[in-house]
């Protein structure tokens, strides 16, 4: 990893910005005046140092203030440190601890990449046109102007911006004064909150908005392209909701008397939480009633709650050091199902969270080279590498599993002490346990410690007798090579969470205990603990009879077939053991269950890559999924539950996978008499655009580019490019890579096309080449992204070739930075546990489906 860099807020700390901008959009450079106050701290020095990438510092000057008032002014000489993305202030005497205000003035770029300032394009009609918009977390503020750009650093912000005249300008604070200027508009806003700089934000260009107000009178806009802004009333609603759901929930009035949540065309991540100034991609703030499916409604909804939870638990009071990031990600993680849950209580989201975020977050935590919750950063050329599963998902959970154990009423109330106590400030994890403590009694510390500090998660092996049962807890690596190294003996204190008298929090290495009642014994019912159970074959089975008699509600059906697939992956169970329990299934009807069969079996087809084994699984899954085709059908019925809509396009998309001739035969007819998107359900045109992919031909292919390209919708073009990379014919795949890097596909889509042509078996080699030889136009455009550290792992969950391993190692070796190196790690062992898996049980399972 990389060289510690220095911590500059320990020599200065700023206390206000003033701060004015001129971007411009004709040449693409920004230049502009700061004047930091703030105070000197330490030993006298003759040097001041402050952030900025990328910047060139044309004038400044250091103005000390006295204790008396009296200001001196001294000329500063400037040194451009690129290394360490610093600037450094030379002074001709001693600068002593104080109060200083310090002037610079700088020019910069509006860079293509999507961070610091940048442009998002979009067309009205044929013409091109522009926003400017800003994303500065992790530490991009620096790109756009010289500051000390570390979370703990927390000023307030007087900004000035400097735009093209009839646009609309955003801000995170309401608009103080606008004039006009040489055809300019001088916009300046009001002072915001104390904050850090990555949470400093401005978008302008032509928006329109939509807009209503809270109870508390707190007004509330959502901001899109022209043509867009009708679609954004559905997060309107939601947004207010969330809002006066967390005044109430915090019982702290949200700090700002505006919210704007604005839609960009052009960005990398899902949504930033700038205060009061949110920014979303589009696809996760737009509800098209034409063209959204109930999935990507139900998206919108939890990226709303995620976002407005963090201007409370992130903004308000802000991690210390990247190290706790997951104060900020875990928390709104967590909060992004629980709050919508109240909203939308016929979602049944906290059942989802089990799925989406638990089971995600155990799989890379599964690997030996995950890391801790609560993770050491150096460098900031680190901080990308931890906003993953780990940090969101594994973080949320472990707060999902606190909240357990204190109660929801003390979970709530512990943080409503903790947010009011160290509100404006800066938090480390101790912090949140101390709140907690003092609110509950319990001893949350040594119960959360093990799972924060510690990387992995514990496997329980349950050996179930006449009248008692054994427990043994370990560490759970899914990597059996890795597992051969692992020598340590780390322990957990796990919620059991069971029916029969035994204790609630098991922390010991092994335990004996009587079991009352064995034929009723589950551990972990509900799945709220972050870990995987192991039990004997002969209580499995009493499990499977169980369930196929509907004795176990849906958690607990998901817990028990999820723990036995990863067990089964990763070694310590027969994977014939797990598919046999499937049986179990066969009156399955819940979504969240489905998920699991539907993913474990796409995880069979996709590490075992076999030819004859994809044929031998096609009627096994063809009768797997025979009733629920039937009970649910194409259409959406009257009075039908969410979960019956979300689904729907599972069930359909598994039967036309396993070529059930009723279902493709519908789906082609579906494709082949459309004449628009709108002509097939939202929900279903995922399944029928990818049916028609892998029976068509070039025809085909021609029809969906035609409406990729036509369409204006973020979520139609990422359905369409599923399609798109989903065909066998090389002529028809090798097409649409060559398209990733021109201007049909957004740079911010281009990781959508890669990773799903990786998934096409066919394409993958090809793909593979493509990536290679591209990855100089990859690094430029997408390497500062979220996404791009991902790349070896999503290349890595493709493979079970111990073969091309060798390449595999070879080509990230040769690109290595420090970004990569954990994900490399992670992708060189999700190869080999595949390898492993796959050579230790393809005859076993080609043999199970075949019989």
């Amino acid at each position: 990893m990389s060289k510690k860099v220095p911590r500059l807020f320990q020599s200065f700390r700023p206390e206000h910005y003033q701060l004015e901008l001129h971007p411009n959009r004709d040449t693409m450079h920004v230049s502009g005046t700061v004047v930091i106050t703030g105070q000197k701290l330490g030993r006298p020095s003759q040097r001041l140092t402050f952030h900025q990438h990328g910047l060139t510092i044309t004038s400044a000057q250091i103005t000390h203030q006295s204790k008396k008032g009296v200001k001196e002014i001294l000329p500063a000489r400037i040194n451009h440190h690129r290394t360490l993305d610093e600037v450094r202030l030379h002074a001709d005497e001693l600068l002593y601890a104080g109060t200083y205000e310090i002037t610079m003035t700088f020019t910069g770029d509006i860079t293509r990449p999507m961070e610091g300032i940048y442009p998002c394009y979009f067309k009205e009609g044929s013409v091109e046109k522009m926003l400017i918009a800003t994303q500065f977390e992790s530490h991009h503020a620096r790109d756009a102007f010289p500051c000390i750009d570390e979370p703990e650093a927390k000023a307030t912000f007087d900004l000035i911006l400097v735009s093209p005249a009839g646009e609309a300008v955003v801000g995170n604070t309401p608009i103080k004064k606008q004039t006009k200027h040489e055809g300019k508009l001088v916009t300046t806003f009001e002072t915001t909150p104390k904050m850090p700089t990555y949470l400093l934000a401005f978008i302008y260009g032509e928006m329109k908005h939509l807009e209503a107000k809270t109870k508390d009178g707190v007004l509330v806009r959502t901001y899109a392209t022209p043509e867009n802004a009708a679609f954004t009333q559905f997060a309107l609603d939601v947004a207010v909701q969330c809002l006066e759901f967390y005044n109430e929930y915090f019982a702290i009035p949200y700090p700002l008397p505006k919210c704007d949540l604005i839609a960009l065309p052009d960005f990398a991540s899902g949504a930033m939480e700038n205060w009061g100034c949110i920014t979303f991609r589009e696809v996760a703030l737009f509800v098209d009633p034409a063209n959204t499916s109930v999935g990507t409604k139900q998206y919108v909804a939890m990226v709303v709650a995620h976002e407005l939870a963090h201007q409370w638990f992130g903004n308000l009071v802000t991690m210390r050091w990247w190290t706790d990031l997951w104060l900020n990600e875990g928390f709104a993680n967590l909060m992004e199902y629980f709050t919508p849950n109240h909203l939308f209580p016929d979602w049944q989201l906290m059942m989802q969270y089990i799925v989406d975020e638990q089971q995600s977050g155990m799989k890379l935590d599964a690997l030996a080279n995950t890391h801790p919750v609560a993770v050491p950063i150096k460098h900031p050329d680190e901080i990308r590498t931890i906003f993953d599963a780990i940090s969101y998902n594994k973080g949320g959970s472990c707060l999902l599993m606190l909240m357990q154990y204190l109660g929801e009423k003390d979970f709530r109330d512990g943080l409503r002490y903790y947010l009011k106590k160290h509100a404006y400030g800066n938090t480390d994890t101790t912090d949140l346990w101390e709140a907690l403590e003092h609110v509950s009694g319990k001893p949350v510390r040594g119960f959360m410690d093990a799972w924060i500090s510690q990387a992995g998660f514990p496997v329980v092996r349950a050996d179930v007798a006449t009248n008692s049962v054994t427990l043994v807890q370990e560490q759970f690596i899914i990597n059996p090579l890795e597992r051969k190294k692992h020598t340590g003996k780390t322990l957990w204190p796990i919620a059991l969470h069971t029916n029969n008298a035994l204790p609630d929090v098991f922390d010991q290495a092994t335990a004996t205990y009587p079991l009352p009642d064995p034929a009723s014994f589950k551990l972990n019912i509900g799945q709220g603990s972050f870990c995987r159970i192991i039990y004997n074959p002969e209580h499995l089975a009493i499990l499977a009879k169980r369930i196929k008699q509907n004795e176990l509600g849906p958690l607990d059906r998901l817990g028990v077939l999820s723990d036995a697939f990863e067990a089964a992956k990763a070694g310590y169970q027969d994977t014939v053991a797990a598919l046999e329990l499937l049986a179990a299934y066969e009156n399955e009807d819940n979504t969240v269950v489905w998920d699991i069969i539907a993913a474990n079996l796409g995880g069979i087809r996709l590490v075992m890559n076999d030819e004859a084994l994809r044929t031998a699984m096609k009627p096994f899954i063809r009768t797997l999924v025979a009733k629920q085709v039937k009970r649910l059908g194409w259409k959406q019925h009257a009075g039908e539950s969410h979960f019956d809509t979300l689904l729907r396009p599972t069930i359909i998309s598994m039967a036309s996978l396993a070529d059930e001739p009723s279902v493709v035969k519908e789906a082609l007819r579906q494709f082949n008499e459309m004449t628009k998107p709108e002509d097939i359900v939202p929900d279903l045109r995922g399944v029928v655009y990818a049916t028609a992919a892998r029976h068509g031909d070039k025809t085909t292919y021609e029809k969906l580019l035609t409406m990729h390209n036509e369409s204006t919708s973020s979520e139609e073009r990422l359905t369409l490019c599923a399609a798109l990379t989903d065909f066998k014919q090389p002529e028809l795949y090798k097409r649409s890579l060559a398209l990733i890097d021109t201007d049909a596909v957004r740079p911010q889509d281009a990781m959508y096309w890669i990773i799903y042509s990786m998934t096409n078996r066919f394409a993958r080699a090809e793909t593979w080449h493509w990536m290679k030889t591209h990855w100089g136009w990859l690094e430029n455009t997408l390497g500062k992204d979220l996404s791009f550290f991902n790349m070896p792992v999503y290349v890595a969950r493709t493979s079970s070739d111990a073969d091309f391993l060798l390449d595999y190692k070879k080509f990230f070796e040769s690109v290595m930075q420090p970004s990569l190196e954990r994900s490399t790690k992670q992708g060189i062992e999700i190869i080999e546990w595949q390898s492993a898996w796959r050579k230790r049980d393809l005859k076993v399972i080609k043999a199970f489906f075949k019989a």
